[in-house]
């Protein structure tokens, strides 16, 4: 996702001259959410974890800092129904981490897991003053044994279905497995879901965390 369409996504793109601007309400708070790459043997499949930072592969993008307030409360309301969660530093990639290899590249930055997305909807979010936060689970860990999906990804970061259909043939029992995984991920991460979307603690934060959930 690049940053225009992150700025759709939260209501914030441009609109054309003489355009009036559709009614809807300004985020009070970005929460990011699904599956992650774990990057670390700690970190196990189905783990849930929230970003305290996230890093991009593009060398000349600066860690982002998600909000402090939003993060320490998803912490402590998660930990308070008896759901583990991580703290973690994340790092958004444009490519699929396939290998071990990739992925302890990846580690090398110091981040715990790896998604393709965050990082420019908390730069969008950062730059209109809204606080940010990640909370995602592990769907692949570091060992896990992925199919090549960048072969099916087009330049503009689309996916090429022709060649995903012939990823999946030329290796059905991974995919299987991989879809799997992702299953049992998501159904641990719809029970943090239940109880963090109901709740309070996306308050809208003061002005100096708001300043404070920018770069590093």
């Amino acid at each position: 996702m690049g940053k225009a369409k992150a700025k759709e996504a939260l209501g914030l793109s441009a609109i054309p001259e003489g355009a009036s601007r559709p009614a809807k309400r300004r985020p009070e708070v970005v929460l990011i959410t699904g599956l992650c790459g774990g990057l670390s043997g700690s970190l196990s499949e189905t783990q849930i974890v929230t970003y305290t930072d996230c890093l991009s592969t593009e060398p000349d993008k600066p860690p982002l800092r998600c909000s402090p307030s939003v993060t320490d409360r998803l912490l402590d309301l998660l930990s308070s129904h008896g759901i583990s969660c991580d703290p973690v530093t994340g790092i958004t990639s444009p490519r699929v981490a396939v290998t071990k290899e990739d992925r302890l590249a990846l580690a090398r930055s110091g981040a715990g897991v790896v998604d393709m997305e965050s990082y420019e909807i908390l730069a969008v979010a950062a730059e209109a003053g809204i606080p940010g936060a990640v909370l995602r689970v592990v769907s692949d860990s570091l060992e896990t044994e992925m199919l090549d999906f960048n072969r099916a990804l087009k330049p503009d970061g689309t996916v090429d279905q022709w060649q995903l259909f012939r990823l999946v043939l030329g290796s059905p029992i991974r995919m299987v497995r991989l879809l799997a995984a992702s299953k049992r991920a998501m159904q641990e991460f719809a029970k943090a879901l239940e109880v963090v979307l109901p709740s309070d603690c996306f308050a809208p934060a003061t002005p100096m965390e708001n300043d404070r959930s920018g770069s590093l």
